[in-house]
């Protein structure tokens, strides 16, 4: 294992759940940014592997998202987010699925601001003690 991927892994598992939150969103960002780019700067047929891998990479992620949310707690932000990630992995299937570059671009809006909102939420928590946090599923790998 390289040292990146071992301090990767460190920042993970000892991050707070609102660090591992803005963590996955950045990670989706990234996959999202590395789909339009191929898009304009891919040729075929190579574009469409890319493109395919980065986006279902992103919905892996919203689809973490999703099934991260507390839905006791969070009640009616948690029930409109469910219905917003759900309506993002739609939109990027399609764009997947019809190599369209528009629906790539509203993801990425869209996770742009829910991100900022998160960093202004996190403004207002106290500090917390850093704990080990375990995946909740494992299939996510957040890469650099």
């Amino acid at each position: 294992m390289t040292t990146a991927r071992k301090y990767q892994e460190l920042n993970v598992t000892t991050a707070s759940p609102m660090e591992l939150i803005l963590m996955l969103y950045d990670e989706c960002i990234r996959s999202l940014d590395k789909a339009e780019k191929a898009f304009e700067a891919i040729p075929e047929p190579e574009r469409i592997e890319v493109v395919s891998n980065n986006l279902l990479h992103a919905q892996d992620i919203i689809t973490e998202l999703a099934v991260s949310l507390d839905m006791e707690k969070g009640r009616e932000i948690a029930g409109n987010l469910q219905r917003l990630y759900d309506f993002m992995v739609n939109h990027l299937s399609r764009a997947n699925v019809n190599k369209e570059i528009k629906p790539i671009r509203d993801v990425r809006k869209m996770m742009g601001d829910l991100r900022e909102a998160w960093i202004e939420i996190s403004k207002q928590e106290p500090p917390r003690p850093r704990a080990t946090v375990q995946p909740l599923s494992g299939n996510i790998q957040i890469a650099g």
